[in-house]
């Protein structure tokens, strides 16, 4: 069977389609690829016969399912390689398609979608028509693609919340599929999608700077369950799956899934961009796409036709823990940057929506122009879910400079909405001058720590007002730093809690409290515990230790300075949090720290060892907490040289895990522990005696660029029996402490607000209010369903149960309210919730996220009778001279 070699893409009920390779267009069967006599000689999958043996014409063949994903971004490829990129990739895919006789997937960032309507509208409009012939299918849909395990819990709704409303927008289709290129998985995660509307998911991420894993599975789908018990259909990661190289069609031929499953399918991912100065194009492509068709019965879909078409009853339930995957990336590189910046700017996006928000039920004057400054806060998320894109973290030393731009401006925005609206308070509310107004931006009641005193009970996103003399003020929790001349030791006490370290070593000598009387950590050595690899040798800065007393008045500390090999230096601060009963670790360096060798284990640590054994350790996740094992062995792969000519090699990382904010290490009988709360290192080792936390590393992915820049918090807190929702609480409050603000009140006379205020508030000690803010109904087009319609600027409330029990709950406003809405992350509504006595009751399953739409009345924008003023401008022009 020579020269003439027919393809079969044939119509069906799944959603798969013939296509005209002649223009591109669903219609009649495929052309015939003329493919050169003799070319395709050799074994078929499961040991056919040659292509060219009698039997191989006379055999019937099973259906192959295919399609592909076509990943491209504005953030980095068109920063680096200009304005061709989307266009020239969108042209390039519509190419394969065509010529290729197939249908695939398009993923690009939606912000990317955004910059496409603006600078290339031919391009969009010709991606609009593929879609809406089905030629191809709107796949991911994130309006950052980030990896979605380091942001926030907030940050993934967001991503998913922004990036489907700017594919309506931008293309007309709405993402029904999840499928994104470079790692973006999370517990959490089959919920949020399906919150967001998607039906189904392929787990394939693919390898390029980082070397993701999932479990290899014998099967064509799965059901991927997510932490609360969320169900979405899936590809899983298997022998089927296909990198963007020519090369990597080969070995597929010989795999046995080809012959054992039922409904085979082949996915690939490419990066098309027809450039000479890239890798993956059409026309290299093309000739081995061909020759797959020949040697296959192929039938070409969309992601959703091939989740259709392999749907099976009996697909096996598979429950992904972060024990069961590898993210593969250099985490902790540079000091944690880019993930630092992410983390403070979406708290501060935050704060400033709550704010916003609570301002907005005062009526006027508004601290903004109007009753809520949406284009601000909406265009500050906009900019930190761009910053958040893997390509700013992944290849921070190739694009990451325009990332922090990014980040700075997100940050910038948020911020001056919330010290305007703060300000904007103080001059409001009844208090004598000189009073301190004491702002809450999280979701619980809880204390403040002002210079040398705490604000008791300031309300969930509400204030509260202390006056001048102290009056409203508790007194700090007063520590004592023992440094007797004759001592060999300098101690930090308060109550049962001490500290000790020795003068001359810097060795601690003892840290206990009353749930740990002999002591917490393994003791004594030189504290923290810190070391690297420099050159092939370790360096634990212990060259030269320097101990004194540090800080003043009620808040005393010990400063070690610590030296290594050339001077380098690292500064350690010890003290005791003013709330929590909690050792503050900050590590500094005053001079960029010395470049360890590259990779994960080269990295500086700080290690942490229980005087417990054995241990168990549980950390949190985006809007998750879960225990981890952390056994796992896994491969990191980095250039040599050039990143993109260079040969590659490998390191064997052992027992990585993450923790978004938090690690505890629990006592095997549960009842008492060490919670490590961190202000943004995520990534950990788990070793016999304990766990080191990553603080630096260098990324060879990163050539010459390496971030010496240190500054890095630690807190520990022994502790007694405590829940996940408890935790997360600590873990926000330790870990933000600039999220409370003080402001002077300006006024003799008082003002028109009350003294105290709160925001909306639960009673069940498991679910925590995570956000509350505000929209326009600019956010509901597209969307039939959506609750906001007819509110003006609809109040948004989400909820989170962290301690995975069912929870009752009652959530209490800040005011009446005309409506209340529960509806899913979209804002689509669905069901109305009785309001009673300006409160609303709702059920949570276990780790489950919920989001209430709300009316508030006081909040309903109040609008000026300019008309009346018209006179001011109307007749100004004539005023003589």
């Amino acid at each position: 069977m020579m020269g003439v070699v027919r393809t079969h893409f044939e119509a069906a009920e799944t959603g798969c389609c013939p296509m005209d390779r002649s223009s591109g267009r669903t219609g009649g069967r495929v052309h015939a690829a003329r493919m050169g006599p003799g070319r395709h000689r050799g074994r078929g999958f499961g040991g056919a016969a040659p292509l060219d043996s009698p039997a191989v014409s006379a055999a019937p063949r099973k259906t192959v399912y295919y399609t592909f994903g076509n990943h491209m971004h504005w953030v980095d490829m068109e920063w680096l390689w200009g304005y061709h990129v989307l266009p020239g990739s969108v042209r390039d895919m519509l190419r394969l398609c065509r010529d290729g006789g197939v249908q695939g997937n398009v993923n690009f960032d939606a912000v990317g979608y955004e910059k496409m309507a603006a600078e290339c509208p031919e391009a969009l409009a010709e991606l609009r028509q593929a879609l809406a012939d089905g030629v191809v299918e709107v796949v991911g849909g994130s309006y950052g693609q980030p990896y979605g395990l380091f942001q926030g819990g907030e940050s993934n709704v967001r991503q998913r919340v922004y990036g489907i409303r700017s594919c309506l927008r931008t293309l007309g289709a709405r993402p029904r599929a999840f499928w994104e290129e470079e790692f973006d998985f999370c517990p959490q995660l089959p919920q949020i999608l399906q919150q967001c509307g998607y039906e189904g998911a392929c787990l394939f991420f693919q390898w390029t700077w980082h070397t993701p894993e999932l479990p290899m599975e014998n099967a064509a789908l799965v059901l991927w369950e997510g932490l609360d018990g969320t169900r979405l259909p899936a590809l899983p990661r298997n022998e089927l799956n296909l990198h963007q190289w020519p090369e990597d069609f080969a070995p597929l031929l010989e795999s046995p899934l080809l012959r054992d499953l039922a409904a085979p399918a082949v996915v690939q991912w490419v990066e098309l961009m027809p450039s000479p100065d890239w890798m993956c194009r059409s026309e290299l492509l093309l000739p081995k796409l061909l020759e797959l068709q020949a040697r296959l019965h192929l039938r070409a879909t969309t992601l959703s036709g091939l989740l259709r078409a392999v749907k099976d009853a009996g697909a096996p339930l598979r429950r992904y823990t972060l024990d069961d995957v590898w993210h593969g990336v250099t985490l902790g590189k540079n000091g944690d940057c880019i993930p630092r910046w992410s983390r403070r700017c979406e708290r501060q996006a935050l704060a400033a929506e709550a704010i916003a928000a609570l301002a907005g039920l005062f009526g006027r004057p508004y601290p903004s122009w109007d009753v809520y400054p949406v284009w601000e806060l909406e265009e500050a998320w906009r900019e930190l879910l761009a910053a958040q894109h893997h390509d700013n973290h992944e290849c921070e030393g190739l694009c990451g400079f325009v990332g922090k731009d990014s980040f700075a401006r997100a940050h910038g925005l948020a911020e001056r909405v919330y010290r305007r609206t703060l300000r904007h308070l103080a001059a409001r509310v009844q208090a004598p001058a000189g009073a301190t107004l004491v702002y809450n931006p999280l979701g619980w009641t809880r204390d403040v720590a002002l210079p040398g005193a705490i604000a008791p009970s300031v309300p969930p996103f509400g204030y509260r007002v202390a006056g001048r003399d102290g009056a409203g003020l508790a007194p700090a929790r007063g520590v004592t730093l023992e440094k007797e001349r004759n001592s060999p030791l300098l101690s930090l006490v308060r109550g049962d809690l001490r500290v000790s370290v020795e003068r001359r070593s810097g060795r601690m000598t003892a840290f206990r409290c009353d749930a740990f009387p002999g002591g917490v950590l393994e003791l004594p050595h030189l504290f923290p515990p810190l070391e690297m690899v420099r050159d092939g040798q370790p360096e634990r800065f212990d060259a030269e230790v320097l101990v004194e007393p540090w800080g003043f008045g009620s808040d005393p500390g010990i400063h070690l300075t610590r030296r290594g090999r050339d001077g380098a230096e690292i500064n350690a601060y010890l003290s005791l949090h003013p709330i929590h009963d909690a050792l503050q670790v900050v590590l500094e360096c005053f001079d960029p720290l010395p470049r360890p060798d590259g990779g994960l284990n080269a990295s500086l640590c700080c290690a942490v060892a229980p005087a417990f054994r054995p241990f168990r350790l549980i950390h949190d996740h985006p809007y998750g907490v879960s225990a981890v094992r952390a056994e796992g062995v896994h491969r990191r792969k980095y250039p040599s040289g050039d990143w993109m000519t260079s040969p590659q090699w490998f390191e064997t990382v052992r027992r990585p895990f993450t923790a978004s904010s938090f690690v505890d290490l629990l006592a095997a009988d549960g009842e008492r522990g060490l919670l490590l709360v961190h202000d943004g290192s995520q990534a950990f080792f788990r070793g016999e005696d304990g766990v080191r936390a990553v603080l630096s590393a260098y990324d060879p992915w990163d050539e010459d660029y390496f971030d010496g820049a240190l500054r890095a918090t630690l807190w520990l807190l022994p502790h007694g029996p405590l829940g996940h929702a408890r935790r997360m609480r600590l873990a926000l409050e330790l870990g933000a402490p600039e999220a409370a603000a003080v402001t002077h009140t300006k006024h003799n006379d008082g003002g028109d607000l009350p003294p105290e205020f709160s925001g909306p508030q639960v009673d069940a000690p498991n679910v925590l209010v995570t956000a509350f803010y505000r929209e326009t109904e600019h956010a509901g087009e597209h969307l039939p369903d959506w609750a906001g319609r007819g509110m003006g600027y609809p109040y948004v409330v989400r909820l989170v149960e962290f301690d995975g029990a069912p929870a009752q709950v009652t959530l209490r406003l800040p005011g009446p309210a005309a409506r209340a809405v529960r509806t899913n992350l979209m804002g689509e509504a669905q069901r109305e919730l009785a309001i009673v006595a300006d409160a609303v009751s709702l059920t949570l399953r276990p780790h489950e996220i919920a989001t209430v739409y709300l009316d508030l009345v006081q909040g309903r924008k109040q609008a000026r009778d300019l008309d009346a003023h018209r006179k001011v401008w109307a007749s100004v022009h004539r005023t003589p001279e």
